[in-house]
């Protein structure tokens, strides 16, 4: 069979790129991968692939393969350094990035790229320091112009924050930096106590936002996935082999304490976190061809056999490797499982599963209120998509509660701020770990969460986020109507 060409491989691969189709884009170039292995940009392209769909791991990896091949390679390092910044190595990240400097002769894109892995891991000073060494030749810059906002906001100069946002977005004509912009606005006014204000904002840059939802198609899953996954099916579906390593699912919401309660766990010295693992979509988009079904998902796990089973589990395991060390316990807070969680206990039968939820009015403020479509969320674009989303998911824990063999435990993002000792505990106990006083002292960590949430769980606990809502109430009432049952 002939190869497909590279520059075929690049424009098909941009295309589901751009639409967030992440595993059928990582399936093409996996397949040209596997063709021409040897293929530079191939390899790049793979990396690009990762990133996008948050597997941080492999991208790192993928990048710091191909600084091995080029290590004078400016584009290469600064990739790489920022694919290890996302999973926590920050040394190692400002590293690559001052090596980017040096072999892309101090350009801009590479002087800027450091600032902003300082600005994102609390350096506040380093990364004001680089601004303005740049200040006088920068016209023009968006991603400039954006951390310099950032920087205001970090060292809480949120009125002239307010005021170099404005003018910005007086001058600014594309509409995605206009939302990126708006965010950022609405961040100010919500620090200042200007709620009014920043709600404006907020609703401006969903409106300057064009990412595409299909709303049938993605509320039509859940309901989909509950009708199939019965007590009685999930029984009678084929299990995978006990595992040494025993896979751990943060089930949640985004902005629902996910990164906190996975940097508090991976303090342990047996846990490895995983971050957004996003291995079971890839597995799940094997299962068609593996079995040859005719059925489609999720009906095709019928034809699971026993040894796709240890196959895919087998693959799962070897995905957690990049980073597990020793560890007995690899986490994973893919936010889409809610969906997969009764596929992957199947084929993880040693795994164990926590359902997180924090309050639906706290979270879907919060969803709405940060820039999450920049990171695939595009239901975030509305309030009431987002409490709908809140329900389903809600629907679907209480579902797998019910049906799935595997130990699960519910826990409350309020709980676990206002009683941090007794609900840690509670959650080491539940992992059959012994306890370790580390586990406390989650802020003090040198792997530092690289997520929407980075700028939070480095500090101490606090729980001013509680209650939030409350700001915003007169805003939210096609959302109280949807939670209604749930508050």
């Amino acid at each position: 069979m002939p190869q497909i060409s590279v520059e075929t491989t690049i424009e098909s691969v941009n295309q589901f790129l751009s639409k967030k189709m992440y595993v059928l884009a990582l399936n093409v170039v996996s397949t040209a991968l596997q063709e021409n292995p040897s293929a530079t940009e191939l390899q790049a392209l793979y990396g690009k692939v990762a990133t996008e769909s948050r597997d941080f791991y492999t991208a790192a990896n993928v990048y710091d393969e191909l600084v091995k091949k080029f290590p004078k390679h400016p584009v290469f390092l600064m990739d790489s350094a920022k694919a290890w910044s996302s999973v926590g190595e920050i040394e190692k990240a400002i590293l690559y990035s001052k090596r980017a400097i040096q072999y892309s002769n101090s350009s801009r894109q590479s002087v800027l790229a450091l600032a902003d892995l300082y600005e994102r891991n609390n350096m506040a000073d380093e990364a004001e320091g680089i601004l303005d060494s740049l200040a006088e030749n920068i016209d023009g810059n968006g991603n400039y112009h954006r951390l310099k906002a950032r920087l205001l906001i970090a060292k809480k100069r949120y009125a002239e924050a307010i005021d170099y946002i404005l003018s910005m977005l007086h001058i600014e004509r594309n509409n995605t930096r206009i939302s990126k912009l708006c965010f950022l606005l609405s961040k100010s006014y919500d620090c200042l106590g200007d709620y009014d204000k920043a709600w404006e904002a907020a609703q401006k840059a969903h409106k300057y936002d064009e990412s595409p939802f299909d709303e049938h198609e993605f509320f039509t899953q859940f309901d989909k996935i509950r009708t199939f996954m019965t007590k009685e099916t999930v029984e009678g579906l084929i299990e995978g082999p006990t595992t040494e390593v025993a896979p751990f699912f943060i089930v949640s919401n985004p902005r629902s304490g996910t990164s906190l309660l996975e940097q508090i766990v991976g303090m342990h010295s047996d846990v490895a976190n995983g971050g957004e693992m996003p291995t079971g979509s890839l597995l799940q988009s094997k299962i068609a061809t593996m079995t040859d079904s005719f059925h489609s998902w999720p009906m095709n796990l019928i034809d699971v056999s026993e040894s796709d089973a240890s196959t895919l589990s087998r693959q799962y395991c070897l995905d957690g490797n990049f980073f597990r060390g020793d560890a007995k316990v690899v986490s994973n807070k893919a936010l889409n499982l809610h969906l997969q969680l009764g596929f992957l206990s199947k084929i993880l039968p040693s795994s164990k599963a926590i359902l997180l939820q924090r309050s639906p009015l706290d979270n879907a403020v919060s969803c709405y209120m940060n820039n999450l479509i920049a990171a695939g969320l595009t239901y975030t674009n509305k309030i009431e998509h987002i409490g709908r989303t809140w329900v389903e998911r809600k629907k679907m824990s209480d579902h797998w509660l019910e049906v799935l063999s595997i130990p699960m435990m519910e826990m409350s993002y309020e709980h676990l701020v206002a009683n941090q000792r007794s609900e840690t505990k509670r959650l080491i106990r539940f992992l059959d770990l012994p306890w370790q006083e580390e586990c406390m002292q989650f802020h003090t960590s040198n792997h530092v969460a690289r997520t929407i949430s980075y700028d939070q769980v480095n500090k101490e606990m606090y729980n001013s986020s509680s209650g939030r809502w409350k700001n915003y109430e007169k805003h939210l009432g096609p959302l109280i109507d949807i939670v209604s049952d749930y508050i």
